[in-house]
Parts: structure tokens; C-alpha cells; sequence
């Protein structure tokens, strides 16, 4: 569900996962006081009709349809389906229950979920039987002989059966305080019941169709179009509409499809399959592709041949590949290759016997299928994580301008046929078909301030950079070449530009102690290159060498950053060679904004326009007064990466002016959200945070956690929460208060302007709107703000939930402080898209993953998997900027 919502499949897994992490090394306390305290999310302090008042009042529109319910239509009847096979895709079993309709309740038309949930509005007639019992024959599939005859029975689910529709309503006029998850979910699956009855494929909440012109991603998968739907309860009921893209594998001939897995230089054509020769990185990325995925078998001029499998694995080629091959129960067979099985018995000669076997169907059976012979199934879900290169592509191809969003979701609410749905019309629901129109504000941009007096006025959430605030000076460094392609000249030059930016950011570049190349041969080994390096960062390291500034190709970073942060204990810089080769004065500053902040330079801070500070108290700069800020990130593994563990991080600040931060990570089995040892980690940046202020605590902290979703908000503030307080109890004596927030960015709220006097260069509404009511919860404290410009496409806001504030800030001063904290980040002069604690926690987990690549974890001992990668003491204490 997108905002106030929870999904009933999402509390379960919350649920579950709270019993697990009460198993976890928390402290005893931690089951008193704060837990119960910390039970409910509390209101917001404004309980008016508006919330914020500073900034700018404009309206806009967003993609948010109204939903409005027949008040007759009060009670849904949830019943239970059971099918004999039960293996069946949501496809057939859908194409089953309109049979059942259709034969024995034609005047109700309920809600199937596609698996075995099914809500009618009103009884189906079970004939005074306690369940519906039927046989539903289907014609065969192709290659089949035999239809498929499926046993169906259908009886009311036990327990609370009876869903009354009217909480939904009560709900939102503050009649009760309980969300109304089961009516929620019943209007959920209703409402996915018209575009799955339009013939649209359904993953989770999105539907696609098959593309009338494909758009390749490249390595066997093509872009698909389609929108996302969910039911929203925020001051009003409705409908989120937007678009959504994935990629589908491509129906090709498998032969084809495994030429895109053979790398080739830049402008050098994909070899023809008979030429093929895979290594074991190409071979082992085709598998990862190609496992579950169905494909049609049919061997040309035999149509009894035609069957459709699933892959499990791949064999070696056709002309390598033996078998024993029995005529009869009493010939003690001969071991022949596939290749010759197809041109003995098949009297088909293969044309591509080079290629890896496809192994299909039951893993026990020996069943290999030469890949020209197969073709991919068209329109079948795979959940695997796109590679970098179809991650670009995707990109590219889902930026769309506002305009034409705003078109595709039209459109999208047209096709889905909402109104002209049975099931949605018996149900008593109408949606909407005009975007609503909410209040927002335009906030007010800070002031960036630099050193020599210098400061730089935003406009459409850029500035140009000046004379850094605390410029640090690099005396002695050294620049090594870890790529094949960079030459000494071309390093020195990179120097030259470097010492010649660093003069107008106020830094101070001597010339470089070392100047290294390590890699003199392309043909060089991964193995021999980290022999090389390690030689080289240890030798600098001996010789107080403040950063090393490496120069890497496109594999090396994770490399680099293991060897230089976990076995030797030194700061590094990386550049990417097309970098250098480009290496202009914006780019020189923009690396020199890199490597000052991780030499424990300030590069800039904020305050409050002077136009501002004139109309009253500057709130936001008291607030950051002796507040540690906090951000916290977990990143998990793809769906199909299950022996791979979530990677947490918790970063805090440090310094008066909220410029510098350190980052403290943790390995957690995978898919584990809360952060189970977070007591731990606080108390350690307490102890930070004291260390750099002279013994000084923090007054308060204010934390910033991403990537929650709603139906874990309680369980986070149950766990994290408990933990921040005990931690400060232990560590200070004292109950400091804590302001917690959720970060969400995978949403799909979009904002569009309605007049041109709002709208930037890109169509998108400026930097600073803000939305804090309408389409937010109907009682607690959220809000969405765009902070950022967006580089192409439509802007996504980000969601902020308070969940807990002992802080008592305001939502005028949240709102604004959390925009601020947006112009913090240091590696660019741009506000970001969201605050600067969240996203050195991004970064933070991000590098932690970076120290996994490549090696195998051992989830049972993760302990021991994380003192196998503790980053050395003086860069943690020395440079705690290392991870950004």
C-alpha cells in the first residue's frame, strides 16, 4: 500500500521478523517500558486543515484518483480456493473461476486474487453444502495431448469471513483509530480484477502488455510498459496511478539470446553462435538468466515434438555431452553425444553443436536440449536484479518528461477499464479519472556558505561552488595508473589540472610524492594487479601519504577499496580512466569536493537567506545546534541472490557545523530490516561524537531512516527506538530525545504543475514544494517534498514519516530543516533528492557491499564474516569521511 496503507503480506513478514530479532543479543531492558511506549505512532502536533505554513502557496496535481463507495455495498464475504494441481499460473487459474462464475453463481461477479483468495459482495450459493465442489476442463496446451482437468473447491474461510466495507469510511472521519487492513485489501484485489480481466500480466501491484515495437535492454530481456495501481488512505480515499516499466525476457531463439552474453570490445560485432566460445564470467552470467525461465522445445518439421520447459541449469555442448541411449529394456546401450543422438534418432543435424546444452524440467532426469532448438516463452515474470547495462538502458528508456507521465497515466486508467469491470461496478466503487488537485508550498532555498566571506544563492537547486569553508591541504600524495590504458603523460596532466582548480576552492596540492603506473600489460591478471597494488599502498602507507588517487578501469573500484581501507589502512581516491581523459575544471572541482571532505575539510554549510532571517528567529540553525544527526540505511540482496546477507549502515555527525560524518556498518541475514544490534552502534557514535567535541554529548538527535515500508513502521519504532533510548541511557545517563523519521523513495506519488510560473526548465516543480496534507495520513505527521531538480524525466518527492519526537519540532521547522539538510551533501553543489545523513547511509551500505563483491559469505557466521572486513582504526578515527 502507498502511504497510510499496510499490506496484509507486509505485516505478516513484519511480524515475523520482529519474533526473530527478539531472538538477536538486544538488551534485557529493551522488553519493558520503551517497548510498550513506543507501540503507537503518535498525531501530528497541527491537527488543522493545514499543516506547514512557510513558503510560497501554489496548487498542483497529483497522481492521486479519488476513490468514492456505494454506502449500500457494506459487507464483502472473503472465501477460500483450493485447486488440484495446484501449481497453475494466476493466468489459468483466472480463466478456472470465470468457469465457476459462469456455472454456478452468474449474478455475482467477485474478486479473485489470482492465487486463492476470493471476496464477494454479497453470498455465492454453495447449495447448503459447507463448500463448491467442481471439476473445470481446459484444452490442452500446445505440444499437450491431454486438456488439464482441475479439481476446484470453494468454501468460506474460517474464522472472520464477514469484512465490513464501512470501516474504510469510518476510518477516515476519525470514527476509530484502527487502520482497516482486510476491507483495505479486499478493495485492493477488486480493483486489480479489471486490468487482470482486460488481459494485462500482473507482477505484484503493476500490470504489463506485451510491447507492439520492443525496446531491448540488452543480455535477453526487453523493456515492457504498463502502470501501477494501489488503493491510498490519506485525507480522502484513493487510487495511486502511475507508470511501470520491467523487463520481460525476450521470445528469441535461445542460440540468439546466448550471443548477447559474449562480451566484445567497443564497436566489435556479437560473434555468430557457431563461433561461440564463452568463459566461465560470460557462462556463469547466461545461467543466471537463463535458470527458471520457460521455453518452447520444438524440433523443425516434427509438430509431436512441441513441449514447453522449464530450465533448471546448463550442460556442456552438444559435441561433448554423453548419455547412455537404450533402444529397449534389453539393449545395454551406447554412450553417444547429443549431437549424434539428434542426427541418429532425430534425423536432424544440429547447427550450432558448440553450445552449452540447455538441462530442463525434473533435476533428477537427465533431460538436455540443444539451445537452437528452443525459444524463449513470450510475457513470463523473471524476479532477477538487472545488470548494469540493462539498468542504464532501463533508465534511459523510463525518463519520462512530466507531460507525457501525466499522458501515459491517462491513458493507463482508460485501459485498465475500471468502469466498465463487473466486478468493481458490483462492488459499488468509482474511480475517479481526473488527477486531484492539492495545496502545496515552495520553500524557501538556504544560503550556501563558504570561506573568505563567500556565499552562493541557489537557483533550481544549483550553486556555484566558491572558496570551501575549511579548505585542507594535501602535502604529500601520491597518483598510481591500476588501468592498462592510462599513460604518465596523461597522469601528469590530471595533476596539472588538479593543482590548477584546487587554487580557486582555496585547497593547497602539492606536487605528488609518488606517480605510479601498475598496470603496463591489458593482459595483466586480476590476481598479479592486486599483488601489485597491495605492494604499492603499503609502501605509501610507510611514507604518510595523506590520500592515494588511483586510477581504475570499470572493474577495480571494489579492489581498491578493500585493499587500501581493510588490509592496509589507507585513504583513497578513485578515478574512473574516461574520467581523466575528460578531466575539465568542473570535474577537477568536483573531485576536489570529494577529497577534501574525506581529508576532514568543510567544503560548505547552509544558513537561512538574509531575506528570511529578517522576518524572524532562525529555528533550523538552533535546532542543528548540538544535534547529533543520524541516517541509517539497509540494503538487501535481489529475490534471486538468497545466499547473499543485507548490508546495514548508520551514519552520524560529528562537527558544529553538521558538515562531517562518520559511518559504522554490519553485516544481517538477508531480507532482515531492522537494524537488530542498532544499541551497539549508537553507543559507539556517542562515543564518537564526544570524542570530537571535547567530551561534549549531543543535546538531541534527530534520525533520518531510509527504505521502511509502511507495514513495518511499528516494529522499526519498536526495536530502533528502544535501542536509540537505551543506548543514550547507558552511554550518558540521560533520556535524550530523539526525532525519528522514515525516508521513502519508492513510492509512485508524482507531483505536476498546473501554470508555468511553477514548473522549472524540465516541466517539473521546483526545488522546495512541499505536500503536508490531502493525500497524507489522515492523523500522523508526513509529508512529501521535491528538494531537487531532476536531470531528465519527472522529479520523484520523497515521502518523510515521523515516527516518534520528543524533539517537539514543528512541521513548518521539520519541513524546512529536512530541505536544508538536502543542500549538505558534499559531493556536489545541487541539493540532492534527499538529506544528507540518508544518504551517507546509502553510501555507507553501498560500501559495505562493496567489501562482500566478489567473495563467498558464510550466513551462519557473520560475526566472523564482518571481523574478516573491519576497516583499519586510523582511517575510521582519522578520516571518517573515507565512504563517501
Amino acid at each position: 500500500m502507498e502511504t497510510a496503507s499496510q499490506s496484509s503480506d507486509a505485516v505478516s513478514e513484519a511480524t515475523a521478523e520482529l519474533e526473530r530479532i527478539k531472538l538477536n543479543d538486544l538488551p534485557a531492558e529493551l522488553s519493558g517500558e520503551d517497548k510498550k511506549k513506543f507501540s503507537v505512532i503518535p498525531s501530528r502536533i497541527n491537527k488543522g486543515p493545514t499543516v506547514g505554513t512557510r513558503g510560497r502557496r501554489i496548487e498542483i496535481e497529483v497522481n492521486h484518483v479519488q476513490l468514492t463507495f456505494d454506502p449500500k455495498k457494506t459487507l464483502a464475504i472473503h472465501y477460500d480456493c483450493l485447486f488440484k494441481p495446484d501449481k497453475l499460473s494466476r493466468k489459468v487459474l483466472r480463466k478456472i473461476m470465470n468457469i465457476m462464475r459462469e456455472r454456478h453463481y452468474p449474478r455475482r461477479s467477485p474478486a479473485f486474487d489470482g492465487k486463492k483468495n476470493l471476496y464477494s459482495c454479497g453470498e455465492i450459493p454453495l447449495f447448503k453444502r459447507p463448500q463448491l465442489e467442481d471439476i473445470v476442463e481446459l484444452p490442452p496446451e500446445e505440444g499437450e495431448t491431454k486438456p488439464l482437468k482441475v479439481e476446484v473447491t470453494i468454501k468460506e474461510v474460517d474464522g472472520e469471513s464477514r469484512i465490513d466495507l464501512t470501516q474504510i469510511t469510518k476510518y477516515m472521519q476519525r470514527q476509530t483509530t484502527e487502520y482497516p487492513q482486510k476491507p483495505v485489501q479486499v478493495m485492493e484485489i477488486v480493483l486489480r480484477n479489471a486490468p487482470a480481466s482486460a488481459g494485462f500480466t500482473q507482477v505484484g501491484r503493476s500490470f504489463f502488455t506485451a510491447p507492439k515495437h520492443p525496446i531491448t535492454l540488452g543480455n535477453g530481456l526487453e523493456l515492457y510498459h504498463g502502470f501501477f495501481q494501489s488503493v491510498v488512505l490519506g485525507w480522502k480515499t484513493f487510487l495511486n496511478v502511475d507508470v511501470a516499466h520491467k523487463g520481460f525476457p525476450e521470445a528469441r531463439n535461445v542460440a540468439e539470446v546466448m550471443c548477447e552474453f559474449k562480451k566484445t570490445r567497443y564497436n566489435e560485432p556479437k560473434p555468430h553462435p557457431s563461433q561461440l566460445k564463452f568463459n566461465s564470467t560470460e557462462l556463469e552470467s547466461f545461467k543466471k538468466f537463463i535458470k527458471n525461465v520457460r521455453v518452447a522445445y520444438n524440433i523443425p518439421g516434427i509438430p509431436t515434438s512441441r513441449r514447453k520447459y522449464t530450465v533448471i541449469g546448463v550442460k556442456r555442448p552438444a559435441n561433448e555431452q554423453t548419455f547412455l541411449f537404450q533402444r529397449g529394456e534389453n539393449d545395454r546401450g551406447t554412450n553417444i553425444t547429443v549431437e549424434r543422438y539428434f542426427q541418429q534418432e532425430k534425423k536432424y543435424k544440429l547447427q550450432f553443436p558448440n553450445l552449452p546444452l540447455l538441462h530442463v524440467g525434473d533435476p533428477k532426469r537427465n533431460v538436455c536440449l540443444p539451445p537452437e532448438l528452443c525459444q524463449v516463452v513470450l510475457g513470463q515474470i523473471v524476479m532477477k536484479k538487472l545488470d548494469p547495462d540493462q539498468t542504464r538502458e532501463m533508465i534511459k528508456q523510463a525518463a519520462t518528461p512530466p507531460d507525457n507521465r501525466q499522458q501515459k497515466i491517462m491513458n493507463a486508467l482508460a485501459n485498465a477499464n475500471f468502469m466498465g469491470d463487473d466486478t468493481v461496478r458490483d462492488f459499488g466503487v468509482t474511480v475517479g479519472q481526473q488527477f486531484t488537485r492539492v495545496p502545496a508550498r515552495i520553500l524557501s532555498t538556504p544560503t550556501i556558505d563558504y570561506g573568505a566571506n563567500q556565499r552562493s544563492e541557489p537557483a533550481n537547486g544549483e550553486w556555484r561552488v566558491q572558496t570551501f569553508k575549511q579548505a585542507a591541504r594535501l602535502d604529500n600524495w601520491a597518483i598510481v595508473s591500476g588501468s592498462s590504458k592510462c599513460q604518465i603523460q596523461e597522469i601528469r596532466m590530471t595533476v596539472g589540472r588538479l593543482r590548477d582548480v584546487s587554487r580557486d576552492v582555496g585547497m593547497t596540492i602539492a606536487e605528488p610524492s609518488f606517480t605510479d603506473i601498475l598496470v603496463h600489460d591489458w593482459r595483466m591478471s586480476e590476481e598479479d594487479l592486486e599483488r601489485e597494488m597491495l605492494q604499492a599502498f603499503r609502501r605509501y602507507k610507510s611514507s604518510n601519504v595523506q590520500i592515494i588517487v588511483v586510477l581504475i578501469g570499470d572493474k577495480s573500484y571494489s579492489l581498491v577499496k578493500r585493499l587500501a581501507e581493510i588490509e592496509v589502512g589507507v585513504l583513497t581516491q578513485c578515478i574512473l580512466e574516461k574520467t581523466m581523459k575528460r578531466m575539465d575544471a568542473s570535474t577537477g572541482k568536483n573531485l576536489l569536493l570529494k577529497i577534501n571532505a574525506k581529508l576532514n575539510g568543510v567544503n560548505h554549510t547552509v544558513i537561512r537567506s538574509v531575506k528570511d532571517r529578517l522576518k524572524g528567529p532562525d529555528r533550523v540553525m538552533e535546532l542543528l545546534k548540538g544535534t547529533m544527526l543520524m541516517g541509517a540505511d539497509v540494503t538487501h540482496p535481489s529475490p534471486d541472490q538468497k545466499e547473499i546477507p543485507s548490508v546495514a549502515a548508520v551514519t552520524a555527525s560529528h562537527d558544529p557545523l553538521q558538515f562531517q560524518y562518520n559511518m559504522m556498518w554490519q553485516l544481517q541475514p538477508p531480507k532482515q530490516e531492522i537494524i537488530g544490534e542498532l544499541h551497539k552502534i549508537v553507543i559507539k557514535q556517542l562515543r564518537y561524537y564526544k570524542a570530537k567535541n571535547g567530551g561534549r554529548a549531543p543535546e538531541r538527535i534527530i534520525f533520518y531512516r531510509d527504505g521502511v515500508s509502511e507495514g513495518m513502521f511499528l516494529q522499526v519504532l519498536q526495536v530502533e527506538m528502544s535501542c536509540i533510548k537505551w543506548a543514550c541511557r547507558q552511554e550518558l545517563g540521560v533520556d535524550l530525545p530523539v526525532t525519528f523519521l522514515v525516508v521513502q523513495k519508492r513510492h509512485h506519488t508524482r507531483f505536476f504543475p498546473t501554470s508555468k510560473d511553477h514548473m522549472d526548465r524540465k516541466g517539473n516543480v521546483p526545488p522546495g514544494t512541499v505536500v503536508d496534507t490531502d493525500i497524507t495520513h489522515p492523523t500522523q505527521a508526513d509529508f512529501y517534498m521535491v528538494s531537487h531538480a531532476s536531470l531528465q524525466g519527472t522529479s520523484r518527492p520523497t515521502k518523510y514519516h515521523k515516527l516518534w519526537d520528543d524533539c517537539q519540532i514543528n512541521e513548518d521547522d521539520l519541513e524546512e530543516l529536512t530541505f536544508f539538510l538536502c543542500h549538505m551533501f558534499s559531493r556536489c553543489t545541487r541539493s540532492v533528492s534527499y538529506p544528507a545523513p540518508t544518504y551517507y547511509a546509502h553510501l555507507g551500505a553501498a560500501r559495505g557491499r562493496v567489501y562482500l563483491e566478489g567473495a563467498r559469505v558464510n550466513i551462519a557466521q557473520l560475526a566472523r564474516e564482518m571481523e574478516s572486513r573491519t576497516v583499519q582504526a586510523n582511517i575510521v578515527n582519522g578520516a571518517p569521511m573515507f565512504f563517501t
